[in-house]
């Protein structure tokens, strides 16, 4: 079976009161116009923080 690797980030304004949650619409592909949060599959040699601030 393979493996794939894949990281995510849900970032919000407050740990203690959260009012919101952001995301970022998907601007290409099938999804395209819909929303979803940084991250991604993580290609070899990069790591999971990598893949987050490249999305």
């Amino acid at each position: 079976m393979k493996t794939v690797k894949v990281v995510a980030a849900v970032i919000c304004d407050s740990i203690l009161e959260k009012k919101s949650v952001f995301a970022t619409a998907r601007g290409y592909g099938e999804f395209k116009g819909q929303w979803e949060f940084p991250g991604g599959k993580i290609e070899e040699g990069e790591t999971a923080q990598q893949r987050l601030l490249e999305r």
